[in-house]
């Protein structure tokens, strides 16, 4: 299997990158124009991962890759890292050749840098997650700026799935997952947020402060 070239080694976007502004895609319907709206959808994650992490910082992030090629999902995942002058942040698959260059994101929504510098370090707690579980993470709606960092920044190492974060960030994050889960009305939903809830728990030393 080829491997897909880092995102880091696009210093200069080529013919074959997809070069994309955020403000392009401002007021995409799902309803008239479903395909604009998915690819607008995928930019957005990426660039929440992006910023979720230090510039510079290459990201083997939990983001599966958006092609189908032959009708089938494609297996890869999205390698992204972000470069603040000049801000652009690039992103390639980690199996096929899908990649690009996402420009004018810097102060959207979906920009997750820490408006303060973080003071102190402190080492983070790792537990690891499935696809699905982290999906459902990623659908949370009410996390906050810390929460949204923690959940976006998620990596891979080989096949692992892991969330990294202090214990405050874990515990913070608890609190989300599981109002979400007491008002969920998908029962196999509310299963993998309780899932989840648990391996956080287990992480914190099984109880939430």
């Amino acid at each position: 299997m080829p491997r897909t070239p880092s995102p880091a080694q696009h210093a200069v976007p080529s013919p074959s990158l997809l070069s994309a502004d955020l403000a392009h895609f401002d007021g995409t319907d799902p309803e008239v124009h479903p395909a604009a709206w998915k690819l607008a959808e995928h930019l957005r994650g990426i660039i929440r991962a992006a910023t979720a992490i230090p510039a510079g910082q290459e990201l083997e992030s939990a983001l599966p890759c958006r092609r189908r090629p032959r009708h089938r999902a494609c297996p890869g995942w999205m390698r992204i890292v972000r470069q603040d002058i000049p801000p652009h942040i690039y992103w390639a698959c980690s199996v096929c050749e899908d990649s690009g260059v996402i420009h004018g994101w810097q102060d959207s929504p979906y920009d997750l840098r820490p408006r303060r510098p973080a003071h102190g370090h402190t080492p983070p707690i790792v537990i690891e997650l499935t696809a699905e579980e982290h999906a459902e993470l990623r659908r949370l709606q009410l996390l906050d700026p810390d929460s949204e960092r923690l959940v976006w920044g998620a990596s891979r190492a080989g096949i692992q799935l892991l969330l990294a974060g202090t214990e405050d960030d874990l515990d913070n994050l608890a609190g989300f997952v599981a109002f979400e889960s007491n008002h969920a009305d998908d029962r196999r939903r509310q299963r993998r947020l309780d899932q989840v809830l648990r391996k956080l728990e287990a992480a914190l030393g099984g109880g939430l402060g």
